[in-house]
């Protein structure tokens, strides 16, 4: 059959319509591709929120936690310190009761005599209520005063790291833990029974006129011993800075070892 006029139409109609449904194709596949890139931002932008968020938690758990160790640290460090002040003072008190047992009777300066009673007001009186007080080694006033120079540039050091054994440590706390000046430092570090702890200079001042003082009125010669030995140690240290001044940054800082030791052998032969 002869392809005529209408075949034409016709065919033309249906080219038409197939370029119809080419260009709504196109159009649903920009939808598609459109919805497509919408919901890949959306999942990006959901995964960057829950990571920001994580991170977010994990800084404030972080903070917690750091604050937490905080605020149970530094009251622990102080009850501590309070503590061994208590059991100085108490220390002091009973070195105080035994010296005052052990100390000599009183004794009237004269013997009784058979005196008629008439005359016993002239007797020796009884013994004031000060007389029984307990006796220090040296006589009050007798006791030399600490150098002011020597505070005064102690007073200057803002840290000190004290490098002793963790007894030294303990009978400096102890003797020096009840001045006014003296604070406990709030990193206290144990390494192997060697305590190394900054000091301020205030807790330094404190140092020295407690040792000062104990190494003069103590009733026990060993702790005499011990606070004359660590009150010279302390007073080097200081003294060393004012013969060497220096303020601020670009010097050494202040470290106070107490830690003696025998000289190396040179070879000779040990000591007999």
């Amino acid at each position: 059959m002869p392809f005529g006029s209408g075949d034409r139409a016709q065919l033309q109609q249906v080219i038409e319509q197939l370029g119809k449904l080419a260009t709504d194709l196109a159009a649903v596949k920009q939808q598609v591709a459109d919805q497509q890139h919408t919901i890949d931002q959306i999942r990006r932008d959901t995964t960057a929120a829950m990571t920001g968020g994580l991170t977010e938690m994990q800084a404030i758990a972080r903070d917690a936690l750091s604050r937490t160790d905080e605020v149970t640290s530094g009251p622990l460090a102080g009850i501590g310190g309070e503590l061994v002040a208590l059991r100085g003072a108490i220390n002091r008190l009973d070195s105080r009761l035994q010296a005052r047992a052990a100390g000599p009777p009183e004794t009237p300066a004269d013997p009784p005599s058979p005196e008629p009673e008439v005359e016993k007001p002239q007797a020796t009186p009884d013994p004031e209520p000060s007389a029984l007080a307990p006796q220090p080694i040296s006589e009050p006033g007798s006791i030399p005063e600490p150098d002011e120079e020597t505070l005064q540039a102690a007073a200057g050091i803002s840290a000190a790291t004290l490098h002793a054994h963790r007894d030294t440590w303990e009978f400096l706390v102890k003797h020096a833990g009840t001045d006014r000046h003296f604070h406990l430092p709030a990193g206290v570090h144990d390494t192997e029974g060697t305590i190394l702890a900054k000091v301020s200079g205030p807790s330094l001042v404190a140092a020295l006129t407690s040792l000062h003082d104990v190494s003069h009125t103590a009733a026990d010669p060993g702790t005499r011993a011990i606070a004359a030995h660590l009150h010279e140690r302390l007073t080097e240290t200081v003294q060393e800075i004012l013969t060497r001044p220096h303020r601020g940054d670009g010097a050494d800082p202040v470290r106070i070892v107490i830690d003696d030791r025998a000289a190396p052998d040179d070879g000779g032969g040990s000591v007999q």
